[in-house]
Formats: C-alpha cells, sequence, structure tokens
C-alpha cells in the first residue's frame, strides 16, 4: 500500500512539472501553433501619435482612430480571436461580451458571449463572466 501511494505521489508530481513547463513554453512563444500574429498592444506616449509610433500600429495591423472625450488618436488593432464563442474574459485575448444583438439581455442572464472585436475601450458592451450577462456600460 505504502509503494502504491509513492508511485501515485510520483505522478502526480510529474504531472504538475510536466504541466507547468508546458504553461511556460506556451507563455514564452504565444504564437506556437498560430497562424495569427501575435498581439502586442501598441499605445502612444501623447495625444497625436509621432511617425514612428504611426508606423509600427500600422505595421503591426491596427488602424489610428480618434475617440475619448480627449479626442486622442489611439492605435485599434483587431484581436485574432474576435467573435469567437466565449463563457468569460479568461476565453479570450480581450474581453468576453454580450453580443450586440443581444444587449438588451437583463444582467444575471444565463448568455453565451463572443471575444471582442478590437482592444478601442470606446462605445457599449456587457461583460459575460461565467456564462452570465454583466450590466452593460457606455465608455466615451
Amino acid at each position: 500500500m505504502k509503494r502504491l501511494a509513492l508511485i501515485l505521489a510520483g505522478t502526480a508530481l510529474a504531472s504538475v512539472t510536466a504541466c507547468t513547463a508546458l504553461r511556460d513554453y506556451h507563455a514564452a512563444n504565444p504564437d506556437f501553433g498560430s497562424v495569427s500574429a501575435p498581439y502586442e498592444r501598441i499605445q502612444f506616449a501623447g495625444t497625436t501619435p509621432t511617425a514612428d509610433e504611426r508606423a509600427k500600429c500600422e505595421a503591426a495591423g491596427g488602424r489610428i482612430e480618434r475617440a475619448g472625450r480627449l479626442g486622442a488618436e489611439h492605435c485599434v488593432q483587431s484581436y485574432p480571436d474576435a467573435g469567437k464563442p466565449c463563457s468569460d474574459s479568461e476565453d479570450c485575448l480581450g474581453e468576453c461580451r454580450i453580443r450586440d444583438d443581444l444587449m438588451d439581455v437583463k444582467p444575471g442572464t444565463p448568455v453565451e458571449g463572443v471575444c471582442q472585436a478590437d482592444d478601442s475601450p470606446f462605445g457599449c458592451h456587457a461583460w459575460v463572466v461565467r456564462g452570465v450577462a454583466g450590466p452593460a456600460i457606455c465608455v466615451d
């Protein structure tokens, strides 16, 4: 019996070590197995991008948009998993949100979400957390 317990403990330890090594590998290589370029958020130092910042945004597939109350320019980039079904933001690169056609659903209602389209924080949206609709918010 003692021998079986030692074998099981050793197997559990080996499994945890292997999972940790695999997680660390994927964290260091986020584009492993992906056909999309890895996502890196591009932010500008000021309200108007420099020529270098603009070039970096466009090279990353982003577009420059003027938004927010201050009217600052932002680099808006699409997420590679945009529109993928989700039940929580842990399932997405960005946030898990309620689809636009379901924005009138009451908070607390079970719902399947979709991964947000891009990294713009502006607009109206509601989060999905553990498969349940949250309240809507509008950010300007």
